[in-house]
């Protein structure tokens, strides 16, 4: 009798002990492959490596394409971590026409011929910056070239996996889906897809060309494709780079004169528009038709379209 019941407890045992093993098996994370780190530790060390970045100083190309808008300029840019960003856009004959200031989220976009500053904080991140049509993620993410630190964590892990050197991740944020392409080797992201379909508005940026300055892996060109609100693309190509030689505060602020008129961000006009008429003397560059030159347009939203700067200015030429 105690036999058969001791045979009835073994079997009752190792039901239990199979059914845990179950259990535990349907909850651990996703099975990481051998050689490869896991991909929470993964997502740290990135975060770590963008962190490294203090500051920056840069010269660039940028040429944008939103809403039938094309634009171009060459750019000066600065920065300083964690969120301090000064981006001077520069026109013909050495002339600053706009400087772009963005501390955290305040931003202030400063026209010195007309002495005017718009100033204001857009909605979030990814609300389009009124006269620039990108958002203050495009901006970070163009100067920075990584993924603000921190910015996956608590996410959920919904699938990864491992082809080479390049690590493949799915996340989910809220109703947002994230998939990222991470080079494991270089600890920096070379793709990023958001999804949100609440909003019916998908963001895709790529980060290509990377090279070491002063011991950090840098993209030299930057790519942003956006669909839904305000649809377009933003390329940006890096012509110089210096990392980590101490910019301080001073580098980034501008004085702006005790003049200077302040008004809305939300008034602000787009910073590089199309010329509807351009002058027959102007010469199209790389495929851009006549009607579709380049020039710096500024100015306000509010008030006479007659007496906008892009129609004012003897300056306003294409932007080289």
């Amino acid at each position: 009798m105690r036999s058969g019941l001791s045979r009835y407890g073994r079997r009752w045992r190792a039901w239990i002990l199979a059914c845990a093993g179950l259990l535990l098996f349907s909850c651990r994370p996703p099975h990481t492959e051998p050689g490869h780190l896991p991909i929470d530790l993964l997502l740290q060390e990135m975060d770590e490596a963008a962190a490294r970045l203090r500051d920056l100083r840069g010269s660039a190309r940028i040429e944008t394409s939103f809403e039938g808008r094309r634009g171009r300029a060459s750019l000066r840019i600065r920065y300083l971590s964690p969120a301090q960003f000064r981006i001077d856009v520069h026109g013909p004959l050495f002339q600053v026409p706009a400087v772009l200031l963005v501390h955290d989220r305040l931003v202030r976009l400063y026209l010195p011929r007309e002495n005017t500053v718009f100033e204001g904080m857009p909605g979030t991140r990814d609300t389009p910056i009124p006269g620039l049509d990108l958002t203050l993620e495009d901006v970070r993410s163009a100067i920075t070239g990584a993924v603000e630190p921190g910015r996956y964590a608590g996410m959920r892990i919904v699938d990864f996996r491992y082809d080479g050197e390049t690590a493949t991740v799915t996340l989910q944020d809220g109703g947002d889906n994230l998939s990222l392409q991470i080079d494991t080797e270089k600890k920096t992201v070379i793709r990023e897809a958001r999804e949100s379909p609440a909003r019916r508005v998908s963001v895709v940026r790529t980060f290509g060309r990377f090279r070491k300055v002063n011991g950090i892996w840098r993209p030299g060109t930057i790519r942003m494709t956006r669909n839904g609100e305000m649809s377009g693309t933003m390329e940006l190509t890096y012509r110089t780079q210096s990392v980590n030689r101490g910019l301080r505060p001073a580098d980034i602020e501008v004085r702006l004169p005790a003049t200077v008129i302040r008004r809305s961000l939300e008034e602000a006009a787009p910073v590089f528009e199309t010329m509807d008429e351009a002058s027959a003397s102007d010469t199209p560059r790389e495929g851009f038709p006549p009607e579709q030159l380049v020039v710096y347009g500024g100015g306000s939203r509010v008030g006479d379209p007659s007496r906008s700067l892009a129609r004012r200015g003897p300056y306003l030429r294409q932007i080289p």
